[in-house]
């Protein structure tokens, strides 16, 4: 039996509800000892900017996965390096999510 592929379409109206732990995004605001303490609506405000930037992120690189022909439905690592290496506005990327490299060329770069 296939499984059921389909993509949830984000809802385009604030709920005001977030997807992501709003408890777990307070701890690491929290974690961050130079950030004084943070409001709950400073913390939603983060949980959803968050959300949109993973949504942007997803978006971009399926985006870029389409237009390179490549027959997958699911996003795989070398998919977002590739996004952000191409992408201008995801460049701040470059350092979190390098492309990936075998071994050999590693060698070769030592």
């Amino acid at each position: 039996m296939p499984y059921n592929n389909t993509p949830i379409a984000p809802s385009q109206e604030v709920s005001g509800q977030v997807s992501l732990p709003l408890a777990r995004v307070q701890k690491i605001i929290h974690a961050d000892l130079s950030s004084p303490h943070v409001s709950k609506n400073a913390s939603f405000a983060i949980a959803l900017a968050t959300e949109m930037f993973i949504q942007h992120l997803a978006t971009t690189t399926h985006n870029v996965v389409k237009a390179e022909r490549k027959p997958r439905r699911n996003i795989q690592y070398r998919d977002i390096a590739s996004a952000v290496a191409k992408t201008d506005n995801l460049e701040f990327l470059v350092d979190v999510a390098p492309r990936t490299m075998q071994f050999k060329e590693y060698k070769k770069k030592r």
